[in-house]
């Protein structure tokens, strides 16, 4: 027998959890270079070296394998958000998670696209999936700022830190025509002036 063809990829024999994984990692791609529209379930399956039956097994729909995704790219930034704010008192973390989220968004192409620029996925990314994720964020983003030393009571904080994590998406939908008031200082400086007053 010889060698598999170099133009074949290598079939993916790995756990299911790894396979798992690679799926969403090539769909993570694909969203990023063509968007949801134009991606086709053959090519993520192809990317991640399973067949289509592996992949429907684990992912029925297109729309369970954006949500797998954006719930990857969801964990990933708090574990950076939440990196950015150890060691700083609360009204300095809440600046510095603002404009660090802020930067994810728009630095990161699949970030972007999910939740300024590719209309579908914001389709698919219904209002109930996106008030849930809202809610998510601010449940975790307290629990950050309560680790470094926020004392404001239960409900108030929770209410000032969802204002922040909703500011944070009006701001990226539209942003600012001044493109200076995009940058980080800039928006750090914002977060200072206008939102931390409220953390405690």
């Amino acid at each position: 027998m010889g060698e598999p063809s170099p133009l074949r990829k290598t079939r993916n024999t790995n756990s299911p959890s790894d396979q798992e994984g690679a799926i969403v990692t090539a769909a993570a791609a694909e969203f990023t270079e063509v968007g949801v529209r134009r991606t086709s379930v053959d090519e993520v399956a192809k990317r991640a070296g399973v067949s289509r039956s592996t992949l429907y097994r684990r992912f029925p729909n297109k729309e369970a394998l954006l949500l797998a995704v954006a719930t990857s790219l969801y964990l990933d930034g708090m574990r950076t958000l939440e990196a950015s704010i150890v060691g700083l008192d609360p009204k300095e973390a809440i600046a510095e998670a603002f404009s660090v989220g802020a930067q994810m968004i728009l630095k990161d192409p699949l970030m972007h696209r999910l939740v300024i620029d590719d209309a579908e996925m914001k389709a698919i990314m219904s209002s109930s999936v996106s008030a849930m994720f809202i809610d998510v964020v601010t449940a975790r983003t307290v629990r950050a700022l309560r680790s470094v030393g926020a004392t404001r009571p239960d409900e108030e904080l929770h209410e000032a830190v969802e204002i922040v994590v909703r500011l944070v998406i009006s701001l990226l939908e539209s942003p600012a025509t001044d493109e200076r008031r995009q940058e980080p200082e800039y928006v750090r400086e914002f977060a200072r002036r206008h939102l931390a007053p409220m953390i405690w």
